[in-house]
């Protein structure tokens, strides 16, 4: 026979068990980050802060290493007085002029940097020292060539089909050599 009392117990331990349940399926959260807060650079280039210069998505575009690379990317001036943005890739150092309330995008032919060599291979990262005022940081600047068709308009020097002839897009047969 079935009492009040064994029915109050059976739904202790049923609610007992659902809690053990709800915790082991959500309680991950409470000791992982959750990952939307965390801040990184949703494209190809870097992301990072010196002084009160913001650098968003910057990046080298170049051949290879020892060719010139230009630098591409936005530098956030939100000061009331111009800033300055040097930075230092190897032995070559490029100044940034960024007026005061302005971003800076230096993928606009009026601000074009270009440095003398990339010092790194596309696909890898170029070591880098930028400076605003007194304060700097190192970097690591990611480095592309023209194998993203977005990218080649910014070669130094243009763009040469053979760099990239031998890539397949997805669905299409090599080419017969």
């Amino acid at each position: 026979m079935i009492t009040a009392q064994k029915i109050r117990g059976r739904r202790a331990v049923a609610a007992a068990a659902l809690a053990v349940i709800a915790l082991g399926a959500t309680g991950c959260g409470s000791i992982n980050k959750q990952a939307t807060t965390l801040q990184y650079a949703a494209s190809d280039g870097i992301v990072f802060d010196v002084a009160d210069l913001k650098a968003r998505n910057l990046m080298l575009v170049t051949g290879s290493a020892t060719e010139e690379a230009r630098l591409i990317g936005t530098v956030v001036n939100a000061t009331d007085a111009p800033q300055t943005l040097e930075l230092k890739v190897g032995s070559h150092t490029a100044s940034i002029r960024v007026p005061a309330k302005t971003s800076l995008k230096l993928e606009d032919d009026a601000n074009e940097v270009v440095i003398p060599t990339a010092t790194a291979e596309p696909g890898a990262d170029a070591d880098a020292v930028a400076t605003a005022g007194s304060a700097s940081t190192e970097v690591s600047i990611p480095v592309v060539n023209g194998a993203l068709e977005e990218y080649r308009q910014y070669l130094p020097g243009g763009y040469d089909p053979a760099t990239t002839e031998h890539l397949v897009k997805h669905g299409e047969a090599p080419a017969e050599h």
